[in-house]
């Protein structure tokens, strides 16, 4: 999904593009509508100023030139005036050899128009004729203006003008972009300060840090974070408390058994090895309250950290058995996307079961999927299960070797985190160790 920093620099970059664009037509159409309206002007200034440089000699009209603009002197200077009269014609010098195509008007009646000039430029007339009205004696003068150099004037003014605007335009886009990176820094650092917390550590968000329009959603954040670890504690501390309150009866069972030995011998060594299943259970437990106790509730499940906490647990669990356990991690993830005290209790049964059922090796890969998701897998090379017997791992209670310590309820615990979580759990049979494969496929 398109970030708000991107949304809010594409919007206002395209309104800052868009007002740029109506401007620049706009001094364009008004810039033109003067241009137009000053040659309309001086050429009606000419045309007074010939009209007044008219008079009558010898019965003819003729054009004082002398009291005219230098500018009609030069040929082709691009100033001209025609007079068109009914017998004959009387041109600027600066039309040299070439004459204007002159429609004749009546008295008082005006044209205004363009139309292709000496060296095929284009020019702006304006003719008015000239005479008594009713008379078939008028005259039609006219006075034309080369538009290539005012257009030349135009275009110059217009490409400054534009080179301005795009030097505008590309200075506030760049603006807009420093601007809005600037003011999204805190939530860049909240971004930081998420992904620390979802590491473990730091185990609230700063408020003072963290700007007024989000700061409540970040104080009810760390609300929401000091309820769970405090329910995270009190679960710890009720755990530690029960294994704890039950050491005291069981040193009680212990002695009677001792006692019992002297009389029942074989009833003794029977309740001896249920005491010494409910001890390690006890040990078990205390161990996950001790490792539990210092998670942060936002924490995700770190590797290898936690796994090499898990596995340290288990050594000591099983200090009397040799085995080997490996992590092999090729891409490198640092984190699995599962609530850490989660993910210690899933993979913590897991991995106590391949310690149970294990010879002398377990092998832990944590690999990153073509799709992104991740797929961890423990191995191990005990005797494995058959195939027939796999779907009924998972099921409560179900215990496939009595002879080996447990109640049977650690799969069915892992089955019910995985469909929490929405993840994958596969059990077969391990290509290389030969013993139980479990993989589970997790989702980014």
């Amino acid at each position: 999904m398109m970030s708000i920093r991107f949304k809010l620099s594409l919007w206002l970059s395209g309104l800052i593009i868009i007002a740029t664009l109506i401007g620049l037509f706009l001094f364009e159409s008004m810039l033109r509508d003067a241009f137009h309206d000053s040659i309309i002007n001086r050429l009606e200034e000419d045309l007074e100023h010939i009209i007044i440089a008219t008079r009558l000699q010898d019965g003819e009209l003729v054009i004082d030139q002398t009291q005219l603009s230098s500018f009609y002197r030069p040929a082709y200077s691009g100033r001209y005036f025609q007079l068109n009269l009914p017998n004959h014609t009387i041109r600027s010098r600066s039309l040299w050899d070439a004459e204007l195509h002159i429609v004749n008007l009546e008295a008082q009646q005006k044209r205004v128009w363009q139309a292709k000039g000496p060296k095929n430029n284009d020019m702006q007339l304006l003719s008015i004729g000239i005479g008594a009205p009713d008379s078939d004696n008028t005259a039609t003068l006219t006075v034309a203006q080369d538009l290539s150099i005012g257009r030349r004037v135009f275009s110059e003014i217009f490409g400054t003008k534009l080179a301005i605007n795009i030097g505008m335009l590309l200075a506030m886009i760049a603006g807009i972009f420093i601007i809005l990176r600037q003011s999204f820094k805190p939530v860049n650092q909240i971004q930081g300060a998420l992904a620390k917390l979802r590491e473990g550590e730091i185990a609230s968000l700063e408020i003072a840090q963290i700007p007024a329009e989000i700061r409540p959603l970040a104080e009810t954040y760390n609300q929401l974070l000091e309820y769970t670890a405090k329910q995270i504690e009190r679960s710890r501390n009720n755990l530690g408390n029960l294994s704890h309150g039950l050491k005291t009866p069981l040193a009680v069972m212990q002695q009677q058994v001792e006692a019992l030995g002297l009389s029942h011998p074989e009833a003794a060594m029977a309740m001896q090895q249920q005491l010494d299943l409910v001890h390690k259970m006890i040990e078990r437990k205390l161990a996950a309250a001790r490792i539990t106790g210092d998670m942060l509730p936002a924490a995700q499940l770190a590797v290898p950290k936690d796994f090499d906490s898990l596995v340290n647990t288990l050594h000591k669990v099983h200090r009397q058995r040799d085995i080997s356990c490996v992590i092999v991690n090729p891409d490198n993830i640092s984190r699995v996307p599962i609530h850490r005290e989660d993910g210690m209790e899933l993979f913590g049964n897991l991995l106590d079961n391949a310690f149970k059922w294990t010879n002398t090796q377990v092998i832990v890969r944590i690999n990153q999927m073509q799709n992104g998701d991740i797929s961890l897998q423990i191995e191990d090379d005990g005797n494995g299960v058959e195939q027939d017997k796999i779907a009924s791992l998972t099921a409560r209670g179900t215990r496939l070797d009595e002879a080996t310590m447990g109640h049977g309820l650690g799969l069915s615990i892992v089955k019910e985190i995985c469909e929490q979580y929405g993840f994958t759990l596969q059990f077969n049979r391990s290509e290389t160790l030969n013993g139980l494969n479990v993989t589970i496929v997790m989702g980014q």
